[in-house]
């Protein structure tokens, strides 16, 4: 005959499921810390919560006695800004003095299967406009625009297809960006003597990790030197995906993309409205609630408006891209506080549209070009792909110089208050 779950089983499986849950959708090491711990107290244990790139495990202790639990393998990093919400909401419940662990559990259940609120339709409608609005920011001719709502649209189809079928997400980052970049490489074509390289940055950016990427380097200013390593190499290797499959949908398309090219400024007004809408379809992505979704459009304006606005008056791209980065990236804290949230959701418009990935798809096209022809390259070729390179090295050091910036002070994160417990 089994025996039924002590409280402290009940009790550290639903301290283990909030951690998982909320690290799945976007939050932070310190702040899923502060969360458990703080939720479980409200049952009467003292935890502490170990994170590490392999899983959760928490130890409980009331009048003594100690018990330890592991959790489940930690799934793909993602932002949803909804299923953290409904998950704040289920924290704030006041306790019973006799808890039902059942009903409590099937509420953090119903969170981990409700998905994105939004329609499906609608955000995939929603990152069409948001490749075409990138590809503008990037300098796209109005032909590269147009072709960039259709790769945005074929882009987001095959990841939320790959996705309910269970793909990895790191393979579901490659073969979305190689489906986009391919019909992006085959549509343009109905327009002569345009370059698909925007139409190829396009896909690729819409599908920038920008959860482990952003967390990673929070995490390591807060001193989770072990989870922020595995999230920068998890998105990094992300991205290697995405440019893998951009380059092989421009190898079977045979389009003849040149490494040479010159950036476009758009007029400051320009620059902030295709920012922001931009903005728009990140917040249908990352689920954010509609009383909030308008700081995503606030901080994408933030971040490539000011840059832009910095470069007409004459700095350089690099020290630009950096004060861009830091000032939407401050906002996006400010007001993640505000709404007590994690910032990750809306620091990431406000950087995505500075990533160089106009800089690093020719530097790669350029290497590639060099790896075929070897020495006989010709030797102005070469400097200009090595002169992208690092350009593309220099620009993603500012994002990360200017995020961590904006991210380095550490701010006290609400705590709740015991006095939930009915006695």
């Amino acid at each position: 005959m089994s025996q039924a779950p002590s409280t402290a089983e009940h009790v550290a499986h639903l301290g283990l499921r909030l951690g998982r849950l909320m690290l799945a959708n976007g939050a932070g090491t310190e702040r899923v810390q502060q969360a458990v711990n703080d939720y479980v107290a409200r049952f009467g244990y003292d935890a502490r919560l170990m994170v590490s790139a392999e899983g959760l495990i928490i130890t409980l202790e009331k009048g003594g006695h100690f018990h330890t639990r592991l959790g489940h393998a930690l799934s793909g990093m993602a932002i949803n800004m909804g299923a953290l919400a409904e998950l704040k909401a289920i924290r704030s419940e006041t306790i019973a003095a006799d808890p039902d662990f059942e009903t409590i559990d099937r509420k953090f259940g119903d969170v981990e299967h409700a998905g994105n609120h939004y329609p499906p339709v609608l955000v995939i409608l929603g990152m069409g406009l948001t490749a075409a609005a990138l590809a503008r920011l990037f300098g796209a001719e109005w032909p590269v625009v147009y072709v960039s709502v259709l790769v945005g649209i074929m882009t987001q189809t095959l990841r939320q297809t790959l996705n309910r079928c269970g793909v990895h997400p790191v393979a579901m980052a490659g073969l979305a960006a190689f489906g986009g970049g391919l019909a992006g490489a085959l549509a343009i074509r109905l327009f002569p003597g345009v370059s698909a390289t925007l139409c190829l940055v396009a896909a690729g950016m819409i599908l920038v990790p920008g959860a482990p990427l952003i967390n990673g380097i929070r995490d390591l200013f807060s001193n989770h030197i072990g989870v922020g390593v595995s999230r920068l190499v998890l998105g990094g290797i992300t991205i290697l995906a995405i440019t893998f499959g951009l380059l092989s949908a421009a190898s079977i398309a045979g389009d003849q993309m040149p490494v040479a090219g010159k950036m476009t400024l758009l007029p400051v007004p320009e620059d902030f409205l295709f920012s922001a809408l931009a903005g728009v379809g990140f917040a249908l992505l990352f689920n954010v609630p509609i009383r909030s979704a308008w700081v995503c459009v606030i901080t994408a304006m933030i971040g490539h408006g000011l840059r832009t606005a910095v470069m007409h008056m004459g700095l350089d791209i690099v020290p630009a891209v950096l004060i861009g980065a830091f000032a939407a990236t401050l906002v996006a804290r400010l007001m993640a506080a505000a709404y007590d949230v994690p910032p990750v959701a809306f620091a990431f418009p406000g950087v995505v549209s500075m990533i160089p990935g106009s800089f690093g798809f020719r530097t790669g096209i350029g290497a590639l070009t060099i790896m075929k022809e070897g020495a006989g390259t010709a030797p102005s070729f070469v400097a200009e792909t090595i002169g992208l390179g690092v350009t593309t090295g220099l620009m993603t050091a500012a994002i990360a110089i200017g995020l961590s910036l904006a991210l380095a002070t550490r701010k006290p994160s609400p705590t709740t208050s015991r006095t939930g417990v009915r006695k």
